[in-house]
Protein backbone atom coordinates (compact mmCIF):
# COMPACT_ATOMS: atom_id res chain seq x y z
CA UNK A 1 0.00 0.00 0.00
CA UNK A 2 1.44 3.47 -0.57
CA UNK A 3 2.10 5.90 2.35
CA UNK A 4 -1.24 7.67 1.58
CA UNK A 5 -3.55 5.20 1.73
CA UNK A 6 -1.31 4.01 5.10
CA UNK A 7 -2.26 7.71 5.96
CA UNK A 8 -5.76 7.06 5.80
CA UNK A 9 -5.83 3.10 7.28
CA UNK A 10 -4.40 4.67 10.74
CA UNK A 11 -6.27 8.36 10.74
CA UNK A 12 -9.16 5.69 10.71
CA UNK A 13 -7.24 3.91 13.85
CA UNK A 14 -7.24 0.66 11.57
CA UNK A 15 -5.15 -2.20 11.35
CA UNK A 16 -3.82 -3.21 7.82
CA UNK A 17 -5.97 -6.16 8.14
CA UNK A 18 -9.06 -4.01 8.86
CA UNK A 19 -8.96 -1.85 5.66
CA UNK A 20 -9.52 -2.13 2.29
CA UNK A 21 -7.11 0.58 0.58
CA UNK A 22 -8.13 1.89 -2.20
CA UNK A 23 -4.61 1.95 -4.49
CA UNK A 24 -2.41 -0.47 -5.02
CA UNK A 25 -0.78 -2.72 -2.89
CA UNK A 26 2.71 -1.14 -2.31
CA UNK A 27 3.68 0.71 1.06
CA UNK A 28 6.78 2.77 1.80
CA UNK A 29 7.49 4.34 5.42
CA UNK A 30 8.05 7.69 5.17
CA UNK A 31 8.25 11.26 7.24
CA UNK A 32 4.95 13.35 7.44
CA UNK A 33 4.83 14.37 4.19
CA UNK A 34 5.12 11.20 1.45
CA UNK A 35 7.50 11.33 -0.72
CA UNK A 36 7.85 8.12 -2.08
CA UNK A 37 10.72 6.53 -4.20
CA UNK A 38 11.09 8.08 -7.11
CA UNK A 39 11.32 5.63 -10.02
CA UNK A 40 11.45 5.87 -13.58
CA UNK A 41 8.40 6.30 -15.60
CA UNK A 42 7.15 4.49 -18.64
CA UNK A 43 8.33 6.91 -21.53
CA UNK A 44 5.49 7.95 -23.61
CA UNK A 45 5.33 10.27 -26.66
CA UNK A 46 3.59 12.98 -25.02
CA UNK A 47 5.10 16.22 -24.57
CA UNK A 48 3.88 17.06 -20.88
CA UNK A 49 5.52 15.28 -18.30
CA UNK A 50 2.25 15.99 -16.11
CA UNK A 51 -1.11 16.93 -16.68
CA UNK A 52 -2.94 18.77 -13.90
CA UNK A 53 -6.71 18.88 -14.19
CA UNK A 54 -8.27 22.06 -12.28
CA UNK A 55 -6.82 25.39 -11.01
CA UNK A 56 -7.61 25.44 -7.61
CA UNK A 57 -5.19 25.83 -4.66
CA UNK A 58 -4.64 22.13 -4.63
CA UNK A 59 -3.58 21.85 -8.57
CA UNK A 60 -1.43 25.12 -8.73
CA UNK A 61 0.47 23.84 -5.76
CA UNK A 62 0.71 20.50 -7.69
CA UNK A 63 2.07 22.19 -10.54
CA UNK A 64 4.77 24.36 -8.91
CA UNK A 65 5.78 21.67 -6.92
CA UNK A 66 6.71 19.46 -10.03
CA UNK A 67 8.19 22.39 -12.07
CA UNK A 68 10.47 22.70 -9.06
CA UNK A 69 11.23 18.98 -10.36
CA UNK A 70 12.30 19.75 -13.48
CA UNK A 71 8.83 18.56 -15.06
CA UNK A 72 7.41 19.53 -18.05
CA UNK A 73 3.58 20.64 -16.86
CA UNK A 74 0.26 21.93 -18.03
CA UNK A 75 -2.33 23.00 -15.79
CA UNK A 76 -6.03 23.21 -17.40
CA UNK A 77 -8.77 25.14 -15.68
CA UNK A 78 -12.58 25.18 -16.88
CA UNK A 79 -13.30 28.67 -15.61
CA UNK A 80 -12.19 31.60 -16.65
CA UNK A 81 -8.93 32.38 -14.39
CA UNK A 82 -7.65 29.67 -11.17
CA UNK A 83 -7.94 29.72 -7.72
CA UNK A 84 -11.36 27.71 -7.74
CA UNK A 85 -13.12 27.83 -4.59
CA UNK A 86 -10.74 30.58 -3.62
CA UNK A 87 -11.57 32.64 -6.62
CA UNK A 88 -12.69 36.38 -6.89
CA UNK A 89 -14.57 38.32 -8.17
CA UNK A 90 -15.41 42.83 -8.30
CA UNK A 91 -17.79 44.86 -8.21
CA UNK A 92 -17.87 48.68 -8.30
CA UNK A 93 -14.85 49.01 -6.76
CA UNK A 94 -14.94 46.23 -3.77
CA UNK A 95 -13.09 42.98 -4.46
CA UNK A 96 -14.79 39.70 -2.96
CA UNK A 97 -13.13 37.07 -2.43
CA UNK A 98 -15.62 33.97 -3.30
CA UNK A 99 -15.32 31.58 -0.15
CA UNK A 100 -12.42 32.79 2.16
CA UNK A 101 -13.00 33.20 5.73
CA UNK A 102 -10.08 32.53 7.43
CA UNK A 103 -6.82 29.91 6.81
CA UNK A 104 -4.96 27.78 9.11
CA UNK A 105 -1.63 26.58 9.68
CA UNK A 106 -0.01 29.60 8.43
CA UNK A 107 1.86 30.90 11.06
CA UNK A 108 5.71 31.34 10.97
CA UNK A 109 7.26 27.90 10.72
CA UNK A 110 3.56 26.03 10.34
CA UNK A 111 2.99 23.14 7.41
CA UNK A 112 1.40 25.49 4.88
CA UNK A 113 4.11 28.27 4.53
CA UNK A 114 6.76 24.89 4.98
CA UNK A 115 5.16 24.40 1.85
CA UNK A 116 5.27 27.73 -0.18
CA UNK A 117 8.89 28.73 1.08
CA UNK A 118 9.84 25.27 -0.53
CA UNK A 119 8.39 25.99 -4.34
CA UNK A 120 10.56 28.94 -4.68
CA UNK A 121 7.90 31.63 -5.71
CA UNK A 122 8.71 34.67 -7.02
CA UNK A 123 6.62 37.02 -4.49
CA UNK A 124 6.28 34.48 -1.17
CA UNK A 125 2.66 35.20 0.37
CA UNK A 126 2.44 36.77 3.65
CA UNK A 127 -0.43 36.37 6.13
CA UNK A 128 -1.98 38.49 8.71
CA UNK A 129 -2.90 36.85 12.26
CA UNK A 130 -5.84 38.35 13.91
CA UNK A 131 -6.94 39.04 17.79
CA UNK A 132 -9.05 37.22 18.93
CA UNK A 133 -8.54 34.49 16.56
CA UNK A 134 -12.74 33.82 16.21
CA UNK A 135 -16.03 35.14 18.52
CA UNK A 136 -18.31 32.26 18.53
CA UNK A 137 -21.74 34.57 18.73
CA UNK A 138 -24.80 33.55 20.69
CA UNK A 139 -28.13 35.25 20.98
CA UNK A 140 -27.20 36.28 24.82
CA UNK A 141 -23.60 36.59 24.61
CA UNK A 142 -20.38 36.21 22.12
CA UNK A 143 -17.49 34.06 23.11
CA UNK A 144 -14.08 35.59 21.67
CA UNK A 145 -11.31 32.73 21.70
CA UNK A 146 -8.33 35.56 22.05
CA UNK A 147 -4.87 35.25 20.77
CA UNK A 148 -2.98 32.16 22.89
CA UNK A 149 -4.41 28.84 24.15
CA UNK A 150 -3.41 29.67 27.45
CA UNK A 151 -5.80 32.93 27.36
CA UNK A 152 -8.43 30.73 25.87
CA UNK A 153 -8.24 28.30 28.80
CA UNK A 154 -8.64 30.86 31.07
CA UNK A 155 -11.64 32.64 29.82
CA UNK A 156 -13.23 29.27 29.73
CA UNK A 157 -12.74 28.46 33.30
CA UNK A 158 -13.53 31.96 34.37
CA UNK A 159 -17.11 31.51 32.73
CA UNK A 160 -17.30 27.73 33.46
CA UNK A 161 -15.17 27.28 37.05
CA UNK A 162 -17.36 23.99 37.76
CA UNK A 163 -16.26 22.85 34.66
CA UNK A 164 -12.26 23.44 35.42
CA UNK A 165 -11.25 20.12 35.55
CA UNK A 166 -13.13 19.26 32.02
CA UNK A 167 -11.56 22.34 30.56
CA UNK A 168 -7.55 20.75 31.17
CA UNK A 169 -8.96 17.46 30.20
CA UNK A 170 -10.55 18.08 26.73
CA UNK A 171 -7.57 20.47 25.67
CA UNK A 172 -5.46 17.84 26.45
CA UNK A 173 -7.19 15.34 24.63
CA UNK A 174 -7.63 17.51 21.68
CA UNK A 175 -4.05 18.42 21.38
CA UNK A 176 -2.90 14.99 21.94
CA UNK A 177 -4.85 14.53 18.70
CA UNK A 178 -3.55 17.12 17.00
CA UNK A 179 -0.09 16.60 17.69
CA UNK A 180 -0.59 12.80 16.62
CA UNK A 181 -1.97 13.81 13.41
CA UNK A 182 0.69 15.89 12.65
CA UNK A 183 3.33 12.68 12.95
CA UNK A 184 1.14 10.47 10.95
CA UNK A 185 1.68 8.01 9.58
CA UNK A 186 3.26 6.86 12.48
CA UNK A 187 0.92 5.40 14.51
CA UNK A 188 -0.35 7.84 17.43
CA UNK A 189 -2.27 6.11 20.55
CA UNK A 190 -4.94 9.14 20.83
CA UNK A 191 -5.04 9.30 16.93
CA UNK A 192 -5.97 5.47 16.99
CA UNK A 193 -8.56 5.92 20.16
CA UNK A 194 -10.72 8.93 18.51
CA UNK A 195 -10.19 7.98 14.80
CA UNK A 196 -13.59 6.31 14.31
CA UNK A 197 -15.62 8.38 17.09
CA UNK A 198 -17.63 11.48 16.32
CA UNK A 199 -16.36 14.62 18.55
CA UNK A 200 -19.56 14.33 20.65
CA UNK A 201 -18.32 11.24 22.58
CA UNK A 202 -15.11 13.36 23.12
CA UNK A 203 -17.41 16.38 24.23
CA UNK A 204 -19.51 14.25 26.84
CA UNK A 205 -16.27 12.30 28.60
CA UNK A 206 -14.79 15.65 29.45
CA UNK A 207 -17.92 18.41 30.02
CA UNK A 208 -21.02 18.96 31.10
CA UNK A 209 -22.25 22.45 30.81
CA UNK A 210 -24.13 22.50 27.38
CA UNK A 211 -23.15 26.02 26.62
CA UNK A 212 -19.71 25.33 27.13
CA UNK A 213 -19.69 22.32 25.09
CA UNK A 214 -21.37 24.12 22.29
CA UNK A 215 -18.10 27.02 22.51
CA UNK A 216 -15.71 24.15 22.43
CA UNK A 217 -17.87 22.90 19.62
CA UNK A 218 -17.57 26.15 17.63
CA UNK A 219 -16.06 25.82 14.56
CA UNK A 220 -18.35 23.05 13.42
CA UNK A 221 -20.18 25.77 11.52
CA UNK A 222 -17.65 25.75 9.11
CA UNK A 223 -18.20 22.15 8.45
CA UNK A 224 -21.43 22.69 8.40
CA UNK A 225 -21.71 18.80 10.07
CA UNK A 226 -22.51 19.03 14.37
CA UNK A 227 -20.48 17.20 16.95
CA UNK A 228 -23.04 14.48 16.74
CA UNK A 229 -21.61 13.35 13.38
CA UNK A 230 -18.26 15.10 12.58
CA UNK A 231 -15.16 13.26 13.01
CA UNK A 232 -13.18 13.52 16.51
CA UNK A 233 -10.00 13.74 14.80
CA UNK A 234 -11.44 16.63 12.40
CA UNK A 235 -12.97 19.02 14.71
CA UNK A 236 -9.80 18.21 17.62
CA UNK A 237 -7.22 19.20 14.76
CA UNK A 238 -9.66 22.62 14.13
CA UNK A 239 -9.49 23.50 18.07
CA UNK A 240 -5.74 22.49 18.17
CA UNK A 241 -4.38 24.39 15.08
CA UNK A 242 -6.44 27.43 15.73
CA UNK A 243 -5.72 27.97 19.59
CA UNK A 244 -2.73 27.13 19.36
CA UNK A 245 -1.20 28.84 16.45
CA UNK A 246 -4.33 31.43 15.53
CA UNK A 247 -6.76 32.29 12.68
CA UNK A 248 -5.04 34.08 9.42
CA UNK A 249 -5.68 35.54 5.95
CA UNK A 250 -3.78 36.14 3.21
CA UNK A 251 -2.18 39.59 3.75
CA UNK A 252 -3.80 41.97 1.21
CA UNK A 253 -6.41 39.28 0.39
CA UNK A 254 -6.43 35.84 -1.42
CA UNK A 255 -5.22 37.68 -4.45
CA UNK A 256 -1.96 37.67 -2.71
CA UNK A 257 -2.00 33.84 -2.73
CA UNK A 258 -3.47 32.88 -6.51
CA UNK A 259 -1.46 35.29 -8.43
CA UNK A 260 1.93 34.53 -6.87
CA UNK A 261 0.98 31.13 -7.49
CA UNK A 262 0.08 31.28 -11.39
CA UNK A 263 2.65 33.89 -11.83
CA UNK A 264 5.99 31.26 -10.43
CA UNK A 265 4.21 28.41 -12.60
CA UNK A 266 4.34 30.54 -15.71
CA UNK A 267 7.93 31.76 -14.36
CA UNK A 268 9.18 28.54 -14.26
CA UNK A 269 8.29 27.52 -17.84
CA UNK A 270 4.53 25.71 -16.96
CA UNK A 271 2.04 26.25 -18.73
CA UNK A 272 -1.81 27.22 -17.93
CA UNK A 273 -4.70 26.65 -20.21
CA UNK A 274 -8.03 28.69 -18.94
CA UNK A 275 -11.50 27.78 -20.17
CA UNK A 276 -10.33 24.61 -20.91
CA UNK A 277 -12.85 21.68 -19.23
CA UNK A 278 -11.16 18.24 -19.54
CA UNK A 279 -14.06 15.34 -20.76
CA UNK A 280 -12.01 12.36 -20.57
CA UNK A 281 -9.13 10.74 -18.83
CA UNK A 282 -7.10 8.66 -21.83
CA UNK A 283 -6.27 5.21 -20.87
CA UNK A 284 -3.85 2.65 -22.60
CA UNK A 285 -3.64 -0.43 -21.28
CA UNK A 286 -4.54 0.66 -18.07
CA UNK A 287 -2.66 3.66 -17.61
CA UNK A 288 -3.42 7.42 -17.98
CA UNK A 289 -2.06 8.67 -20.90
CA UNK A 290 -3.64 12.21 -21.51
CA UNK A 291 -6.80 13.64 -21.26
CA UNK A 292 -8.86 14.79 -24.18
CA UNK A 293 -10.64 18.48 -23.54
CA UNK A 294 -14.26 19.30 -24.56
CA UNK A 295 -13.41 20.68 -27.99
CA UNK A 296 -12.12 17.30 -28.82
CA UNK A 297 -8.40 18.30 -28.55
CA UNK A 298 -6.40 15.31 -27.13
CA UNK A 299 -2.95 16.07 -25.18
CA UNK A 300 -0.60 13.62 -24.16
CA UNK A 301 1.15 13.47 -20.67
CA UNK A 302 2.85 10.82 -18.79
CA UNK A 303 1.04 11.41 -15.83
CA UNK A 304 -2.50 13.01 -14.67
CA UNK A 305 -3.73 14.79 -11.29
CA UNK A 306 -6.97 15.29 -10.93
CA UNK A 307 -7.86 18.15 -8.42
CA UNK A 308 -11.37 18.56 -9.40
CA UNK A 309 -14.49 16.49 -7.84
CA UNK A 310 -13.53 12.31 -7.42
CA UNK A 311 -17.02 11.67 -8.79
CA UNK A 312 -16.84 13.58 -11.76
CA UNK A 313 -12.64 12.39 -11.90
CA UNK A 314 -13.98 8.74 -11.80
CA UNK A 315 -17.26 8.33 -13.27
CA UNK A 316 -17.28 10.84 -15.83
CA UNK A 317 -13.51 10.94 -16.87
CA UNK A 318 -11.99 7.99 -16.42
CA UNK A 319 -15.40 5.57 -16.35
CA UNK A 320 -16.53 3.16 -14.15
CA UNK A 321 -16.09 0.28 -16.25
CA UNK A 322 -12.65 1.20 -15.77
CA UNK A 323 -12.62 1.23 -12.44
CA UNK A 324 -12.05 -1.96 -10.07
CA UNK A 325 -14.97 -3.10 -8.37
CA UNK A 326 -14.36 -2.64 -4.95
CA UNK A 327 -12.97 0.97 -5.12
CA UNK A 328 -16.10 1.92 -7.41
CA UNK A 329 -18.38 0.75 -4.61
CA UNK A 330 -16.29 2.18 -2.11
CA UNK A 331 -16.22 5.66 -3.69
CA UNK A 332 -20.04 5.36 -3.80
CA UNK A 333 -20.40 5.36 -0.54
CA UNK A 334 -18.72 8.50 0.09
CA UNK A 335 -20.81 11.70 0.62
CA UNK A 336 -19.75 15.21 -0.10
CA UNK A 337 -20.13 18.40 2.14
CA UNK A 338 -22.95 20.41 2.09
CA UNK A 339 -23.12 23.54 -0.23
CA UNK A 340 -23.78 26.60 1.32
CA UNK A 341 -25.49 30.17 0.21
CA UNK A 342 -23.31 33.30 0.26
CA UNK A 343 -24.52 37.12 0.00
CA UNK A 344 -21.72 39.27 -0.51
CA UNK A 345 -22.33 43.17 0.94
CA UNK A 346 -19.92 46.21 0.18
CA UNK A 347 -21.41 48.96 2.91
CA UNK A 348 -20.58 52.49 3.64
CA UNK A 349 -19.25 54.03 6.87
CA UNK A 350 -16.20 53.32 8.94
CA UNK A 351 -18.15 52.63 12.48
CA UNK A 352 -20.53 50.73 10.90
CA UNK A 353 -19.17 47.55 12.52
CA UNK A 354 -19.59 46.67 16.05
CA UNK A 355 -17.15 46.27 18.17
CA UNK A 356 -15.82 42.59 19.04
CA UNK A 357 -16.41 41.58 15.63
CA UNK A 358 -13.19 39.65 13.63
CA UNK A 359 -12.78 39.09 10.14
CA UNK A 360 -14.35 35.96 10.81
CA UNK A 361 -17.25 35.17 12.94
CA UNK A 362 -19.57 32.38 13.34
CA UNK A 363 -23.51 33.08 14.88
CA UNK A 364 -25.66 30.20 16.78
CA UNK A 365 -29.05 30.83 17.10
CA UNK A 366 -28.61 28.88 20.02
CA UNK A 367 -27.07 25.60 22.33
CA UNK A 368 -28.96 22.84 20.46
CA UNK A 369 -25.86 22.08 17.69
CA UNK A 370 -28.16 18.82 16.58
CA UNK A 371 -31.62 21.40 16.26
CA UNK A 372 -29.72 23.37 14.03
CA UNK A 373 -28.12 21.02 12.05
CA UNK A 374 -31.70 19.93 11.23
CA UNK A 375 -32.56 23.38 10.17
CA UNK A 376 -29.71 23.24 7.64
CA UNK A 377 -31.14 20.49 5.95
CA UNK A 378 -34.56 22.46 5.74
CA UNK A 379 -33.07 25.93 5.08
CA UNK A 380 -34.52 27.26 7.82
CA UNK A 381 -32.15 30.46 7.82
CA UNK A 382 -33.80 31.61 10.91
CA UNK A 383 -32.73 28.65 13.39
CA UNK A 384 -29.55 27.81 11.52
CA UNK A 385 -25.55 28.87 12.04
CA UNK A 386 -23.66 31.02 9.88
CA UNK A 387 -20.68 33.36 9.37
CA UNK A 388 -20.05 36.88 8.93
CA UNK A 389 -16.90 37.41 7.37
CA UNK A 390 -15.56 40.48 7.27
CA UNK A 391 -12.02 40.75 5.34
CA UNK A 392 -11.43 44.63 5.23
CA UNK A 393 -10.94 44.87 8.85
CA UNK A 394 -7.68 43.13 8.30
CA UNK A 395 -7.07 44.14 4.13
CA UNK A 396 -8.77 47.63 3.86
CA UNK A 397 -7.66 47.78 0.33
CA UNK A 398 -10.12 45.57 -1.08
CA UNK A 399 -13.08 48.29 -0.96
CA UNK A 400 -13.12 52.08 -0.96
CA UNK A 401 -12.30 54.32 1.25
CA UNK A 402 -15.03 54.32 4.15
CA UNK A 403 -16.42 51.39 3.02
CA UNK A 404 -16.48 47.50 4.48
CA UNK A 405 -16.86 44.03 2.98
CA UNK A 406 -19.34 41.61 4.61
CA UNK A 407 -19.84 38.36 3.57
CA UNK A 408 -22.42 35.82 5.17
CA UNK A 409 -22.58 32.47 4.59
CA UNK A 410 -24.66 29.63 5.79
CA UNK A 411 -23.89 25.69 4.97
CA UNK A 412 -26.45 24.73 2.95
CA UNK A 413 -28.16 21.22 1.40
CA UNK A 414 -27.98 21.16 -2.48
CA UNK A 415 -31.34 20.33 -3.22
CA UNK A 416 -34.00 20.99 -0.18
CA UNK A 417 -37.39 19.06 -0.30
CA UNK A 418 -40.42 20.65 -1.06
CA UNK A 419 -38.24 24.44 -1.59
CA UNK A 420 -38.11 25.44 -5.22
CA UNK A 421 -35.48 26.25 -7.29
CA UNK A 422 -32.50 28.61 -6.18
CA UNK A 423 -32.73 30.24 -8.73
CA UNK A 424 -36.73 31.71 -7.88
CA UNK A 425 -35.53 31.36 -3.73
CA UNK A 426 -31.99 33.60 -4.41
CA UNK A 427 -33.91 36.74 -3.90
CA UNK A 428 -35.64 35.68 -0.91
CA UNK A 429 -33.20 33.86 0.98
CA UNK A 430 -30.51 36.80 0.11
CA UNK A 431 -32.90 39.50 2.37
CA UNK A 432 -33.57 36.63 4.99
CA UNK A 433 -29.78 35.80 5.71
CA UNK A 434 -29.27 39.86 5.62
CA UNK A 435 -32.27 40.56 8.49
CA UNK A 436 -30.48 37.49 10.57
CA UNK A 437 -27.34 39.33 10.58
CA UNK A 438 -29.05 42.81 11.74
CA UNK A 439 -29.13 41.12 15.05
CA UNK A 440 -25.01 40.97 15.01
CA UNK A 441 -24.81 44.01 13.06
CA UNK A 442 -27.24 46.49 13.78
CA UNK A 443 -28.82 48.86 10.68
CA UNK A 444 -27.03 46.50 7.95
CA UNK A 445 -29.71 47.13 5.25
CA UNK A 446 -29.41 50.56 5.25
CA UNK A 447 -25.75 50.79 4.60
CA UNK A 448 -25.55 48.58 1.91
CA UNK A 449 -23.98 49.62 -1.52
CA UNK A 450 -23.76 46.59 -3.61
CA UNK A 451 -24.97 43.33 -3.02
CA UNK A 452 -24.93 40.04 -4.77
CA UNK A 453 -24.92 36.46 -3.70
CA UNK A 454 -24.33 32.59 -4.78
CA UNK A 455 -26.70 29.67 -4.34
CA UNK A 456 -25.31 26.25 -4.35
CA UNK A 457 -26.16 26.12 -7.94
CA UNK A 458 -23.82 29.08 -8.49
CA UNK A 459 -20.87 26.86 -6.50
CA UNK A 460 -21.62 23.70 -8.79
CA UNK A 461 -21.81 25.67 -12.09
CA UNK A 462 -17.83 27.66 -10.79
CA UNK A 463 -16.27 24.65 -9.21
CA UNK A 464 -18.32 21.24 -10.89
CA UNK A 465 -17.83 20.08 -7.09
CA UNK A 466 -20.86 17.14 -7.23
CA UNK A 467 -24.06 18.58 -5.16
CA UNK A 468 -22.11 22.12 -5.16
CA UNK A 469 -20.00 20.57 -2.09
CA UNK A 470 -17.42 23.29 -0.49
CA UNK A 471 -15.00 21.29 0.95
CA UNK A 472 -14.88 17.38 -1.12
CA UNK A 473 -15.84 14.67 1.59
CA UNK A 474 -18.03 15.32 4.18
CA UNK A 475 -16.44 15.55 7.66
CA UNK A 476 -17.50 12.21 9.50
CA UNK A 477 -15.30 9.31 10.79
CA UNK A 478 -16.40 7.05 7.83
CA UNK A 479 -15.17 9.47 4.81
CA UNK A 480 -12.00 10.57 6.60
CA UNK A 481 -11.44 6.89 6.80
CA UNK A 482 -12.38 5.82 3.23
CA UNK A 483 -11.43 9.09 1.11
CA UNK A 484 -9.75 7.78 -1.91
CA UNK A 485 -5.78 8.05 -1.97
CA UNK A 486 -3.53 10.31 -3.66
CA UNK A 487 -1.72 7.54 -5.53
CA UNK A 488 -5.41 5.57 -7.40
CA UNK A 489 -5.68 2.18 -8.65
CA UNK A 490 -5.12 3.57 -12.25
CA UNK A 491 -1.65 3.70 -12.92
CA UNK A 492 -0.18 6.91 -13.74
CA UNK A 493 -3.38 8.50 -12.87
CA UNK A 494 -3.41 10.58 -9.30
CA UNK A 495 -5.18 12.93 -7.07
CA UNK A 496 -4.86 16.18 -4.91
CA UNK A 497 -7.24 18.52 -2.83
CA UNK A 498 -9.75 18.20 -1.19
CA UNK A 499 -10.90 15.11 -3.02
CA UNK A 500 -8.04 12.86 -0.79
CA UNK A 501 -5.46 13.63 1.29
CA UNK A 502 -4.93 15.04 3.75
CA UNK A 503 -7.67 17.55 1.91
CA UNK A 504 -9.66 19.48 5.26
CA UNK A 505 -9.34 23.38 4.77
CA UNK A 506 -7.58 25.32 3.06
CA UNK A 507 -4.33 23.97 4.84
CA UNK A 508 -5.14 20.71 3.52
CA UNK A 509 -5.57 21.15 0.03
CA UNK A 510 -2.09 23.48 0.22
CA UNK A 511 -0.20 20.35 1.85
CA UNK A 512 -2.42 17.81 -0.43
CA UNK A 513 -0.88 19.29 -3.27
CA UNK A 514 2.53 19.04 -2.35
CA UNK A 515 2.04 15.69 -1.13
CA UNK A 516 0.87 14.36 -4.49
CA UNK A 517 3.30 16.08 -6.55
CA UNK A 518 6.12 14.79 -4.37
CA UNK A 519 4.42 10.70 -4.68
CA UNK A 520 4.65 11.47 -8.92
CA UNK A 521 8.06 9.27 -9.90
Amino acid sequence: MTSGEKMVGQMAGLGDDQVTYLGRSEYKRTALIPIRKRGKMAPTAGRYDCIVIGGGLGGMVCSLALLKRGKRVLLLEKGHMVGGCQGYFTRKGFLFEACLHSVAETHVGGPVMKVLSSLDMKILPSFVQFDPSLPFIFPDAAYAVPKGKKNYLALLKKLFSEETDGIEKIFRKMDDIYDGIGKLPEVIPSVERYSGKVFQELLDECINNKRLKAIISGFWGYLGIPPSRASALILSGFNGSICNHGNYLPEGGITHLVKPLADSIRGKGGEIRLKSPVKKIVLKEGRATGVILENGEEVEGRAVVSNVDANLTFFSMVGEENLPIAFADRLKQLTPTLSAFSVYLGIEGDTAIPSGLCPANLVYPSDDMDAQYEAILKGDIERMPYVISIPTLVNPSLSPAGHHIVTLFAPMPYRIKDFGGWEEKKPEITERLIKVAEGVIPGLRQIIVVKDSASPDTLFRYTGNAMGAVGGWDYTPHSLANRPANETPIKNLWLTGHWTNPGVGIHGVIQSGYMTANLIP
